[in-house]
Order: structure tokens, then C-alpha cells, then sequence
């Protein structure tokens, strides 16, 4: 029973140890802010590319609005 305890404590301290300050989401959440859409490599179809998401390892896209 202090075994697994001791397991789920190291299991919290663990969730708890994330790497990085949070700096990334902030081009991520201006991305969103302005309509845009977090992609894997180049935007498609006729999306176009207005900047970054997650400390520029996404593509920010966002479709055209109609004239």
C-alpha cells in the first residue's frame, strides 16, 4: 500500500513537470484571435499563410473571406 503511494505521488509531481513557459500558445492564441487555423507544413487548397502557431513549429492559415 506505501508502494503505490509512493507511485501516485512521483505519478503527480511528474504531470506537474512541464517543459517549457508557456510562450509558445501566445502566437497560437493570436492565430486563433484572427480567424486563423493551426496547420502541419503548408496551408492548403486556397488558405493562406498569415504567420505561426506553437513558437513557429505550425503554420497559421486562414481561408479567404468572400467578396
Amino acid at each position: 500500500m506505501k508502494t503505490l503511494l509512493l507511485l501516485f505521488a512521483i505519478f503527480l509531481v511528474s504531470c506537474q513537470a512541464v517543459p517549457g513557459d508557456g510562450s509558445d500558445a501566445l502566437d497560437t492564441l493570436e492565430c486563433v484571435r484572427n480567424g486563423g487555423s493551426c496547420n502541419f507544413g503548408p496551408c492548403r487548397g486556397i488558405s493562406q499563410p498569415m504567420g505561426t502557431c506553437r513558437n513557429a513549429a505550425l503554420t497559421c492559415c486562414r481561408w479567404p473571406h468572400p467578396a
